[in-house]
């Protein structure tokens, strides 16, 4: 007679449940790790808008802006037909869209002034920003400080993106300053 050995039915359990038990922790932390990409993906992107319309006004000597809508959680930039005072804007550049929990928490301006949804930092070409607070009209009102807050899914994840009204430049901070 032959040998004939094999795997019983509870080493067969036992290896189940230990592959079941590794897949568990393995997509716990991919989703995780996704979130925080996400959030961290988002200010880098939404910073670099930053950057580049800065840098597309002062070269082109048109007026660029970043169209800012909080509710869908996206910026775009877009480019004006003047130097100042623009009325008609084109896309410049592809949108950013906050996914998984990224997005805009809030925005804070100094001097004050209250932020709808939509909203625009328009950038000028001798590097002033100016906040547009209805996008329709091409009225705006001069920037100190601009503090964006993203939100992220993990608390640590939130950043708070600086905006410089008389450079017209923008930092990135950890946290909601």
């Amino acid at each position: 007679m032959k040998d004939r050995r094999g795997f019983t039915l509870i080493e067969i359990m036992i290896a189940l449940a230990i592959v079941g038990i590794v897949t568990i922790i393995a997509t716990t932390n991919f989703s995780s790790w996704q979130s925080h990409y996400s959030g961290v993906g988002f200010q880098r992107e939404f910073l670099s808008l930053c950057g580049e319309a800065r840098t597309r006004s002062m070269s082109s000597s048109l007026q660029h802006r970043l169209l800012i809508d909080m509710n869908a959680g996206t910026v775009t930039l877009q480019r004006g037909d003047l130097g100042t005072a623009s009325g008609t804007w084109v896309i410049a550049a592809p949108g950013v869209v906050g996914t998984r929990g990224a997005g805009i928490n809030d925005v804070t301006c100094t001097p004050v002034v209250a932020v709808p949804t939509t909203f625009a930092l328009v950038f000028n070409p001798d590097g002033e920003v100016l906040i547009q607070d209805n996008t329709s009209t091409s009225t705006a009102t001069p920037l100190t400080q601009a503090d964006v807050h993203l939100s992220a899914a993990a608390v640590a994840d939130r950043a708070t993106i600086r905006v410089f009204g008389w450079t017209s430049k923008a930092r990135l901070a950890n946290g909601w300053l």
